[in-house]
């Protein structure tokens, strides 16, 4: 039954009560009528008279005490049951939805414990208990997710630093790279572009997987990985396959473990940051905004660090050399929109 309901209930209660004096009142009336008619009569019909005289005011009397006692006792169940049972499932919906400061008040004003006031008492003493439940369990929660992601950041490092140990020639790349798609992400949601993209990302998982970019160099033997100097068509050929190894390895790891989003960015990292803008790219050759953004922010990051980075086969370029080499890559190896940003914060990157 509703709380309209309920109270409906109450109220048609209340009203008996006014039917009942009503009652009264004809009753009174039609007796006093009785009596009017008493003074116009013969002696002889003074008993009959009285006689249904007082079995009318005894019925009214009845009726009126039974109204009476009826009252009283809704009045008693009101305040004694339903009120305080009320009073309990409104703390109780509050609760539900998640105020666990909720208390419920005492209702008598002289300081006594009746059967209410206990069940009040014994209310609040277990939604005390479930608050500091709920606060340490927060406080747990908190503590087992910072550990967990502790732990997660320390596996992508390990990962990543897994491929700087092998290509000992490009130590200090995966913490560069991470940290300049931190500059330019920065620079692109400040200037408010490709918002509807950037603005669902998780930015801190974003940069915890770019450093996975690389990690497909794990599978390139030694051979081409260490080697001094240029490498061949062939080998070149093979080097290119640490994109797709890259992107396969994350999605064994992401099947064995269920992690979705991290992941997830990192696989686009992998797979597409050696795509090019005009289609030139590898490993799938996919062209303009067919690339993920991901990929095309790390293609300039990337190849900037690349340019004035010293490697066996080459000297490092001076900072000016690479902003000019990245220009002229401009709608053909690199987005023009976000070639035009990384050069207007260029000074960012020394």
């Amino acid at each position: 039954m509703s709380k309209k309901e309920k109270d409906n209930r109450i109220n048609i209660k209340f009203m008996s009560i006014r039917e009942f004096f009503v009652l009264f009142i004809v009753l009174a009336a039609f007796n006093g009528f009785h009596m009017w008619i008493y003074q116009s009569l013969e002696h002889s019909k003074i008993f009959e008279i009285n006689t249904q005289l007082g079995i009318n005011l005894l019925i009214a009397f009845v009726l009126f005490s039974a109204a009476l006692v009826t009252a009283s006792i809704s009045f008693f169940r009101y305040f004694s049951w339903t009120l305080p049972i009320k009073k309990l499932g409104s703390a109780a919906k509050e609760i539900a939805k998640g105020d666990l400061s909720i208390r419920v008040s005492s209702m008598r004003r002289d300081g006594k414990k009746d059967m209410v006031e206990v069940l009040f008492d014994d209310f609040n003493s277990m939604t005390e208990e479930l608050e500091f439940m709920n606060n340490n369990l927060h406080k747990l929660v908190n503590e087992k997710t910072e550990k967990v992601v502790k732990l997660q950041n320390a596996i992508l490092s390990t990962m990543s630093n897994l491929v700087e140990f092998r290509d000992d020639i490009t130590g200090g790349h995966i913490e560069r790279t991470k940290n300049g798609v931190r500059i330019l992400l920065n620079e692109i949601k400040k200037q408010g572009l490709f918002a509807e993209t950037v603005n669902n990302w998780d930015t801190n998982l974003l940069l915890q997987s770019a450093q996975l970019h690389d990690i497909g160099k794990i599978g390139i033997s030694d051979q081409i990985l260490k080697k001094p100097g240029s490498l061949s068509k062939e080998e070149f050929d093979e080097m290119k396959k640490h994109s797709i190894i890259g992107y396969n390895i994350i999605k064994r790891i992401e099947k064995d473990s269920g992690e979705s989003e991290l992941l997830n960015y990192a696989k686009i990292f992998a797979l597409s940051h050696h795509e090019k803008w005009d289609g030139t790219g590898y490993p799938n050759g996919l062209k303009g905004s067919d690339i993920p953004l991901e990929g095309r922010i790390m293609a300039i990051i990337d190849v900037y660090d690349a340019l004035v980075s010293e490697r066996p086969y080459k000297k490092a370029f001076s900072h000016d050399e690479a902003i000019s080499i990245i220009n002229e890559g401009k709608n053909s190896q690199f987005d023009p929109v976000l070639t035009d940003i990384f050069i207007s914060i260029k000074d960012k990157f020394k």
